[in-house]
C-alpha cells in the first residue's frame, strides 16, 4: 500500500498547471484602489516633443524594480499630432491640448499578475494607441504635462481580449533638464523597435490611474512567450 501511495503522489506532483488565457476582468492600479502596479514611462524624441516617430516605453514599478508585472513598449507617433485646444494668451499663460496617434508596439504582462490564467506570461500586439496630451504654460514656459492614453491590443496566443486606459501619466522631466534617471525606462527607437538605452533626446514620467481590461479571450493556444524570451529578443 505504501508503494502505491508513493507512486500516486509522484504522479500528482508531476502534473503541470493548466495553461490558459489571462482571466477576464477589469484591473486597476493601486493608486486608484486596485491591485495592479502603477508604472513609469519614457518617450524618445525624433527630434522633439510631439514629433512623428517619437516612441513610448512604459513599465510597471514596484518601488525598486521596473517591469516585473507589465511592460508596454515601442508604439510610435505615426502622424503629426493635432492641436485640439489652445488657451495660451498674450502673456503666455494657458493650456494646449494635443491628440497623438501611435502605431506598432507590444504589451507584455506577467502570468502571475492579478489576471493569472495559467501561462507564465502573455504577449500582445498593440492594435491602437491614442494619447491626449495637456500642456500647461506660464509666461510661455511649459510648467506641466499630463497624458491620458487609451489602447487596444491582441494577445499572440489568445485573440481579441485586451484594452488599456491610463488617465494620469505625468511628465517629470526631459533631457533638456538633464540625463534620463537610472530608475526610469530607457528610450526606444521605433526603427526596428530596439532599446537605445539612456541616450536622448526624450522625456520621462510616472504612469498612474491605470484601468486594464481583459474580456472575451478565446482559448485557442499557440505558443507562449516567457519574460526571458521577450528580453532576449531585444538584447543588445
Amino acid at each position: 500500500m505504501k508503494a502505491v501511495l508513493v507512486v500516486l503522489l509522484s504522479i500528482m506532483v508531476a502534473v503541470p498547471a493548466l495553461a490558459g488565457p489571462p482571466a477576464n476582468g477589469t484591473y486597476n492600479s493601486t493608486d486608484i484602489g486596485g491591485t495592479m502596479l502603477p508604472g513609469r514611462y519614457s518617450e524618445s524624441y525624433y527630434p522633439a516633443k510631439l514629433s512623428i516617430d517619437n516612441t513610448l516605453n512604459e513599465q510597471s514599478w514596484n518601488g525598486s524594480v521596473l517591469g516585473t508585472q507589465w511592460w508596454w513598449y515601442c508604439p510610435w507617433i505615426n502622424a503629426a499630432p493635432a492641436l485640439l485646444v489652445n488657451t495660451v494668451n498674450g502673456a503666455g499663460n494657458g493650456i494646449k491640448v494635443w491628440r497623438a496617434t501611435y502605431t506598432g508596439g507590444y504589451c507584455w504582462i506577467d502570468g502571475a499578475g492579478p489576471w493569472a490564467g495559467g501561462d507564465a506570461s502573455y504577449l500582445a500586439n498593440i492594435d491602437t494607441w491614442n494619447a491626449i496630451i495637456t500642456e500647461t504654460y506660464a509666461a510661455f514656459v511649459e510648467v506641466g504635462t499630463v497624458r491620458n492614453h487609451d489602447a487596444t491590443a491582441t494577445f499572440v496566443a489568445y485573440p481579441d481580449c485586451m484594452s488599456l486606459s491610463i488617465t494620469n501619466a505625468v511628465k517629470l522631466g526631459d533631457t533638456g533638464d538633464g540625463p534620463l534617471p537610472a530608475d526610469y525606462p530607457s528610450f526606444w527607437n521605433w526603427i526596428g523597435c530596439f532599446d537605445q538605452g539612456p541616450t536622448g533626446p526624450g522625456e520621462w514620467g510616472d504612469v498612474e490611474g491605470i484601468t486594464f481590461t481583459v474580456d472575451g479571450c478565446q482559448t485557442v493556444k499557440t505558443e507562449q512567450s516567457t519574460w526571458g524570451n521577450v528580453k532576449a529578443m531585444y538584447r543588445k
